[in-house]
């Protein structure tokens, strides 16, 4: 029996942030759930980036803003998912939060983070074209 839809099963791979525009390679492992890679006939980006016992790590991601809406999702590896503080800028606002929560980003708003402190997880999903983040980036 010929399955029709085994290539809507992604593999997940580890690569560096170093591929996107104005992104550096960043703290932690990052990987990649969908882009245009593994899976070009999508429009999401999604990724997933760990850290483990980080403390005021460097920056790795220039402030910029995408012609498409993001969501990013904050997780703490503690109990009902607390355990990491993060620092947040949308626009000319600085917010410093602590796990979990979400922010939504809409197209067009400057936006960046960096970790602060403690161990979790970051997802960002974006909504691009073929799954393309750099051809979403301004």
């Amino acid at each position: 029996m010929k399955r029709k839809y085994k290539n809507l099963i992604l593999s997940v791979e580890s690569r560096l942030a170093t591929e996107l525009k104005k992104h550096r390679a960043g703290v932690g492992k990052r990987y990649i759930f969908s882009d245009n890679k593994n899976n070009p006939k999508g429009n999401i980006y999604a990724i997933l980036r760990k850290v483990s016992n980080v403390k005021n790590p460097p920056k790795h991601i220039q402030k910029h803003k995408h012609n498409c809406d993001s969501l990013w999702m904050f997780v703490g590896d503690k109990e009902n998912l607390t355990g990491l503080k993060v620092e947040i800028v949308l626009g000319d606002e600085i917010y410093q939060i602590n796990t979990p929560f979400s922010v939504y980003i809409p197209k067009n708003l400057e936006h960046t983070y960096n970790f602060i402190e403690g161990s979790g997880s970051y997802i960002n999903i974006l909504i691009a074209k073929g799954g393309n983040y750099n051809s979403s980036t301004n």
